[in-house]
């Protein structure tokens, strides 16, 4: 029995399949693509989980859909299973990233099953989640030692994903552990 047989058996709402529908060229990897796939089930009641999963993730449930930088691509996730991704080098890198996701999305699905849907409140934090809030939890040293000029430009940087916690020096010291902890819990509440 397979991986893919034994979750389908476990967790039946879990993705067996998403698959490539459209592929155009990205007008910003040169030579590169950008495509829209579609999963084999919808993906409304896993959208909250994979928002408290992902760091830098916006989410509108007007829309039913979940955004995200990862490196440089964009990717969005639509409730109705519609993936799109941009700065992709070739299909055969779209492919991997598309299994990863697939693993993502089962992941957030068997949270979801395990622990029940995210309080709405731990949701509302994230989404009011600003730099001004990240800095906050800062030491507020400006030592510089992170590469960026301040605590409130590594705070900016927190909030748009190009900086995780680990990056700042003076959040490794056991005096700040405490700052860190609290940094990690608003910036990804679920860990899976």
């Amino acid at each position: 029995m397979s991986d893919n047989d034994f979750m389908g058996l476990l967790f039946p709402d879990a993705i067996k399949k998403i698959e490539i529908r459209e592929i155009m060229p990205c007008t910003v990897e040169v030579n590169g693509i950008k495509f829209i796939a579609q999963a084999d089930k919808t993906l409304d009641e896993v959208l909250p989980v994979l928002f408290l999963v992902i760091p830098n993730a916006k989410y509108s449930e007007k829309i039913g859909a979940l955004t995200y930088k990862k490196d440089e691509r964009i990717v969005t996730i639509f409730s109705s299973g519609r993936i799109s991704m941009t700065h992709v080098k070739d299909r055969l890198l779209a492919d991997r990233l598309l299994e990863d996701l697939k693993g993502l999305i089962n992941r957030s699905y068997i949270h979801l099953k395990t622990h029940g849907s995210p309080e709405p409140t731990i949701v509302e934090l994230k989404r009011n989640l600003s730099a001004m809030k990240l800095y906050e939890k800062l030491p507020k040293t400006d030592c510089k030692k992170c590469g960026e000029q301040s605590c409130f430009g590594f705070a900016a940087k927190l909030f748009l994903g190009e900086k995780l916690p680990q990056n700042c020096p003076q959040l490794a010291t056991p005096k700040n552990a405490d700052l860190k902890k609290n940094l990690e819990k608003l910036l990804t509440p679920i860990k899976l």
